[in-house]
């Protein structure tokens, strides 16, 4: 019965899709000293406990603020259990993680701090080594009174919140340059629209502002693992394999796709979400023609 009723919901959801977008703002920098520590403890090893993982380790630049792993890998090499979603426009995104348990910045980076298989930091050691390095105690003193280990996570977050990736050539094309997207990129953002991949790919970050399940139709033959999703926090029936809906942006430099980073190619994505998300068959043509459009959502990568 609530297989059926989920089913309803998405056929309705893709009947009365509303596809909004929204153009990715720039944020300006209102703190300069904040965000340039923030960006120093961003790309520092130092502070993961063998000094070999930092931030970017997972986060990528020139990999649409991914990597290119399935899984990602954390101090003496140890595996993750998800794929790395993109740094990039996160302060758009419902949450921080797959699931939902962290919804801001400070809290997510706070707990890759201190994951045993991430960077398994240490709050006092960092501290000892901040407070050693004359750059950063400099930096720290200008920005925080009397700063402790909760200051480190906060300026991550001031850093992070600003790295979004603005004047994609969609964006243009949003905000009315007609000729920012060729005949057949429009034709597959009118095929995005029409098969109903809106219904959960929308608002600025074109994703990431709701949860949804992990294989609507044909679950018996969907690539799952033994990750339960949301159910993890909720407890809820409803909430098995319901994972936060990634966002689209960058998507042609963030391979692998999805949570658990199955999918290595986006035709790949777009073939298997038409089936198991929407319940249809895209054709081949079809599904060229959206990965077109959907690499029109790359924007300018921050330049650091």
């Amino acid at each position: 019965m609530l297989k059926v009723f989920i089913c309803i919901a998405i056929v309705l959801n893709i009947l009365f899709a509303n596809p909004s977008f929204s153009v990715t703002p720039k944020i300006k920098i209102e703190n300069k000293d904040k965000y340039d520590l923030g960006k120093k403890l961003y790309f520092d090893p130092n502070l993961s406990s063998d000094k070999t993982v930092a931030c970017v380790n997972c986060h990528i630049f020139e990999l649409g603020g991914a990597d290119d792993n399935r899984v990602s890998y954390g101090v003496h090499n140890k595996t993750g259990v998800m794929n790395s979603p993109s740094i990039f426009n996160v302060k758009f995104n419902i949450a921080q993680d797959w699931i939902g348990k962290y919804t801001t910045v400070k809290d997510r980076s706070k707990m890759a701090f201190l994951s045993k298989i991430e960077m398994a930091g240490n709050t006092k050691d960092a501290l000892r080594y901040i407070k050693s390095n004359k750059t950063l105690n400099d930096l720290f003193k200008k920005v925080y009174d009397n700063f402790d280990g909760d200051h480190i996570f906060d300026a991550i977050a001031y850093y992070v919140e600003h790295l979004t990736t603005p004047n994609s050539r969609f964006d243009k094309f949003l905000k009315g340059d007609t000729e920012a997207l060729n005949e057949d990129e429009k034709k597959g953002y009118k095929l995005f629209k029409d098969y109903g991949c809106v219904s959960c790919h929308n608002g600025v970050n074109i994703g990431g502002n709701m949860y949804h399940k992990f294989g609507i139709f044909n679950e018996d033959k969907i690539k799952r693992d033994d990750n339960l999703g949301r159910y993890k926090i909720t407890k809820k029936e409803y909430d098995k394999y319901v994972f936060k809906v990634p966002s689209l942006r960058n998507v042609s430099k963030t391979a692998p796709y999805t949570h658990n980073g199955k999918f290595v190619k986006l035709k790949d994505v777009i073939k298997n979400m038409g089936k198991y998300q929407l319940g249809t068959e895209i054709s081949p043509k079809d599904i060229s023609l959206i990965e077109l459009f959907l690499k029109t959502l790359d924007g300018d990568i921050p330049n650091e």
